[in-house]
């Protein structure tokens, strides 16, 4: 199947947008687009099957219409429902990579696509993880990972993807290109220090620096001490072990003892 541009504003009944019927569906679409392909077709009909039963012919047929997602689709699916703070992520880098091509501010973009190469960095070795139970190429995992960007891009994809309710694979449209976006301004250049502030910093830097040499000084004092507190415990545990067996061994001897003492008792009662 063709890979097409997610559409700004898809029109109603455009099959790869569930719009309307999945608000209606709820938990029952959610169930089907998360099962694996191989198992899509026999719980769609089956779902149909019962809508119509049920006297919902609309829905049932709605439905039925739906197609099996492809495996690329299906990652992508599982990813929102499985690596839900990363999808975040790249959903948010998505919306900042629009905004900022549309104030023409390079710096945020910039800084957008950073994080949207951040989020899809973790998400393709989430995908290659969930690829490998079911027997995927690279080339299904590399199509998931661009309809996942392609989502991302639009407020449409956004909404979709974040419910895992994708049903088509999406190749991202023109606009993230940097064509148009004004150069980033130049750093301004960091004025000099007056002599005083100078001054201070270096009183401030060598206060910071016999702060830590105290405090490391402390530290190896305190790792000192729970070392050998460490050892006197175990010294402690030991002297305890011993005076357990050593009352054990005075217990035995104690009931040997008036063992030996009751049975001569006895043989003294038979001979008087």
């Amino acid at each position: 199947m063709r890979s097409r541009k997610a559409p700004d504003k898809p029109p109603v009944g455009e099959p790869g947008l569930l719009g309307l019927v999945a608000d209606e569906l709820g938990e029952e679409l959610d169930r089907l687009y998360e099962l694996p392909p191989a198992e899509f077709t026999a719980a769609r009909d089956e779902a149909a099957k019962r809508l119509r039963a049920e006297g919902r012919r609309e829905l049932a047929d709605e439905v039925k219409r739906l197609r099996k997602p492809t495996l690329p689709v299906w990652l992508a699916n599982r990813l929102a429902h499985e690596r839900e703070l990363d999808v975040k992520r790249l959903l948010k880098a998505g919306e900042a990579l629009g905004v900022s091509q549309a104030a023409g501010s390079a710096e945020d973009f910039a800084a957008a696509r950073r994080e949207e190469q951040h989020a899809l960095e973790r998400l393709a070795a989430a995908a290659r993880e969930l690829a490998g139970r079911e027997g995927a190429s690279a080339p299904a995992i590399e199509r998931a990972v661009q309809t996942l960007r392609a989502a991302a891009l639009t407020a449409e994809g956004r909404e979709l993807l974040e419910r895992g309710r994708l049903t088509e694979e999406l190749e991202p449209p023109g606009f993230d290109a940097l064509t148009g976006l004004p150069p980033a301004r130049p750093a301004k250049r960091k004025q000099p220090e007056p002599k005083t502030d100078r001054a201070e910093r270096r009183r401030a830097l060598e206060a910071a620096r016999e702060r830590l040499k105290e405090l490391r000084a402390d530290e190896r004092e305190r790792a000192k001490d729970a070392r050998r507190a460490a050892k006197e415990a175990e010294r402690g545990e030991a002297e305890a072990a011993a005076l357990r067996r050593a009352a054990d061994q005075a217990g035995a001897a104690a009931a040997a003892a008036t063992e030996a003492r009751e049975a001569a008792e006895a043989e003294l009662r038979s001979l008087e």
